[in-house]
């Protein structure tokens, strides 16, 4: 079985092509070059970058006495028999693997479209798998014993819910004495040793990242690894500037002390370009000389610090331990690290414990957009229409890089079976835009200027409707859906059925409008869902614009402050029939929240999608990605 990488639907191993999606189920492009490669090469043949899926592999000699390697050349450079896993640099260690050494290498999924063997095991125990966190030790489930599973892989199972600042397994299995553990490598990850001698960091970043290596600290005492936070490679930086291990070490012999993280963060800040405040100073010093002895005490002496915000940036906030949230990151497919560092102000980090906090303002980091229309597969022509009008600057000082943005975005629907739809529809887009150049200026419209823009949207086309002395389906229409964003504030604006929707990682997905249609009428009247749609005329506009008098149109407004990275899709319902976004924003959507993807290529390859699986009608969507985080005061020290 093969599964689709971009619609995940299920294929025989036979095919070449997605039977869903139509997507190459055997070569994809080098993300380098364009050229186009086979799935199972590990290299572009063109560029040589590495364009196969990167795993970290984990090897660990669970006998009493040292052997050697168990991947000879007879496995031409895998480390199965079945040759799915190749060794990436094509190498074998000479020197034999010693009693509970832990081997690591990087290796290359030859078949990655293939469910590994865990996965397909692991499908068939949820009850398993939901026992695993509160779980002590890995023989205390006779089912461990039964899959055959390592014991190394225990600890990650454990903490599979903290994926992924904890990486998550791929494959693991046993062979006579040895134990093998797959986990995904995140390759677009730096060290944070190479970020830290990049560029001087705001004192904020480094505060974040410190509270967060405390948090893992109490997270893997228990499992006695916390010397997986003393090792300055295995500490990483995502593209999102989330802080993830590259994998769990064992203590040992003699466990790690607090004190020892707190000098190992002194030697990592004391190198140049690094300049932390003394404030900083004096705590990590505090650690290392066990004034501050447990994780709780340090993280509360360092939030002090924060209580030095200026009072008077009384912004809407979020608390600190919000602030700290773990970001779910897609799986990587094997790119190699970005040429120039993300910038050090956008942090996102791990939770703190549910204590008093400070509160931090959140400010832009960046916005990216794109609009997409298609006709479809069975109209003749199109009747949506989108507008897009982004103004955006970008602020560097000390504290880093910051973003001050506004954007204007439109979707119409041209009312499918009126005359000249698609004429009503661009009307109401240029009327919004010519609108709000005049009456948005410095800060974000109030919800009457906002209705009169929409009202004047709706006499302009009413008015042509009376001129022409047109009547019932001979009077042009248009839905509208309208968003207005300012830095970290967004208004939207919606008459008839086309959605707003608002992804982000902890609410998931978010429908932000409610259909302006006979049977959502219904429902809000009191009527079971079911049987307000079953009446024939259930999807039959309530509002539209065109059509009547401003004294029949009642647009919905609503405002919402951004606190965390969010993707706003605006669509015709020519997207959003079906439940299409519903059943797919997971797979289709929610990796565009990643700074590494491309905005404009991801919405244009979801509407391919929806094209396939919504046809029937015009489709038009229209995707923001806000990226934010804490601001930085300048007097915060």
């Amino acid at each position: 079985m093969l599964i689709c990488p971009q619609c995940h639907a299920e294929n025989p191993n036979r095919n070449n092509f997605c039977q869903k999606c139509g997507v190459s189920l055997t070569h994809h492009d080098c993300h380098h070059c364009g050229t186009s490669v086979l799935l199972s090469e590990p290299h572009c043949p063109n560029c040589g970058a590495v364009t196969g899926k990167v795993l970290t592999l984990l090897l660990r000699n669970s006998d009493s006495t040292a052997a050697t390697i168990p991947y000879p050349e007879r496995y031409d450079h895998c480390i199965d028999i079945g040759q799915r896993y190749r060794l990436l640099a094509q190498e074998t260690p000479e020197a034999p693997l010693q009693a509970r050494q832990v081997l690591s290498q990087h290796v290359v999924d030859c078949q990655p479209l293939q469910p590994s063997v865990l996965k397909i095991l692991l499908s068939q125990q949820t009850d398993f798998l939901t026992q695993l966190p509160t779980l002590q030790s890995w023989d205390e489930n006779p089912t461990w014993q039964e899959l055959r599973l390592p014991p190394l892989a225990f600890p990650y199972f454990k903490l599979r819910d903290h994926n992924p600042t904890i990486p998550d397994v791929y494959d693991a299995w046993c062979e006579g004495n040895y134990e093998f553990v797959l986990l995904i490598k995140k390759t677009a990850a730096i060290d944070l040793a190479k970020i830290l001698a990049e560029e001087p960091l705001p004192p904020l970043q480094l505060l974040f990242w410190i509270n967060q290596t405390l948090s893992l600290w109490e997270l893997l005492s228990p499992l006695q690894m916390t010397q997986s936070l003393l090792v300055a490679d295995n500490l990483n930086v995502d593209e999102d500037q989330n802080l993830c291990l590259g994998q769990l070490l064992d203590n040992g012999a003699e466990p790690p002390t607090l004190a020892q993280l707190g000098e190992q963060w002194q030697t990592w800040l004391a190198q140049p370009p690094q300049s932390p405040p003394d404030s900083l100073q004096t705590v990590l010093q505090q650690i290392r000389d066990e004034t501050l002895k447990t994780p709780a005490d340090c993280k509360l002496q360092l939030e002090t610090l924060m209580t030095q915000l200026d009072p008077l940036q009384e912004l809407e906030t979020v608390t600190v331990s919000e602030v700290f949230d773990l970001e779910l990151l897609e799986e990587d497919w094997g790119s190699s690290p970005p040429s120039t560092l993300p910038d050090a102000n956008t942090t996102r980090q791990v939770e703190l414990d549910d204590v008093p906090t400070a509160v931090l303002p959140m400010q832009l980091v960046s916005l990216n957009d794109s609009g997409y229309t298609d006709r479809g597969r069975q109209r003749p022509h199109n009747e949506d229409y989108f507008g897009m009008t982004t103004d955006s600057r970008t602020q560097r000082n000390n504290q880093g890089r910051g973003v001050e943005a506004k954007g204007l975005y439109v979707v119409c629907d041209g009312m499918g079976g009126h005359a000249a739809g698609e004429v009503a529809s661009q009307m109401a887009v240029n009327t919004l835009q010519e609108f709000f150049q005049e009456h948005w200026q410095d800060h974000l419209p109030s919800a009457e200027t906002i209705a009169a823009g929409v009202l004047l949207a709706n006499d302009a086309i009413f008015g042509i409707n009376q001129q022409n002395a047109s009547s019932g389906s001979g009077r042009m229409g248009t839905t509208l859906v309208m968003a207005l964003v300012q830095n970290t504030k967004v208004v939207i604006a919606h008459v008839g059925d086309s959605r707003i929707y608002r992804i982000t990682r902890k609410g998931g997905i978010e429908q932000m409008t409610i259909d302006h249609e006979v049977g959502q009428q219904a429902i809000q009247h009191g009527l079971d869902p079911k049987i307000a749609y079953a009446r024939p005329d259930a999807y039959q506009l309530t509002q539209a614009l065109g059509p009547h008098d401003s004294q029949y149109i009642h647009p919905d407004i609503r405002f919402w402050d951004v606190e965390e990275d969010t993707l706003i899709l605006l669509c015709s319902d020519g997207i959003s029939d079906n439940e299409l976004i519903e059943e797919n924003w997971e797979n289709q959507l929610l990796p565009l929240l990643s700074s590494s993807q491309d905005v404009e290529r991801g919405l244009r390859k979801f509407m391919e999608f929806a094209n396939e699986h919504n046809g029937h009608d015009n489709l038009t969507g229209v995707l923001v990605r806000l990226k934010v985080a804490p601001q930085v005061p300048i007097n915060l020290w």
